[in-house]
């Protein structure tokens, strides 16, 4: 069985994840909330769980610093659109925090 590299790519599918979830939660959510608990799921999804689901053999969030910091620049995007052009736009159905 051959190793995988890690995903070290600026731009993948999972950015576009990320944008997405970022608006939706600025939306329903105090901004610095939202990106909060966006910018704190990359330490525990490298650090923590593919670790974790590695020795299991399952794959999940094998990427690189480099990737995970450029989830973070797609979540704060993400957040701010969603606090200020989807907010602007329409009114959520509910907010949570």
């Amino acid at each position: 069985m051959s190793k995988k590299s890690r995903n070290t790519k600026l731009l993948d599918a999972w950015s576009l994840v990320h944008l997405v979830t970022g608006a939706i939660l600025g939306w329903i959510m105090d901004p610095f909330v939202a990106l909060a608990l966006m910018v704190l799921w990359e330490p525990l999804e490298l650090l923590v769980l593919s670790p974790l689901l590695a020795r299991r053999g399952i794959i999940f969030g094998y990427e690189s610093l480099r990737n995970s910091l450029s989830d973070i620049v797609f979540n704060v995007i993400g957040v701010a659109l969603g606090a200020g052009a989807l907010t602007a736009v329409s009114i959520p159905p509910f907010h949570l925090f």
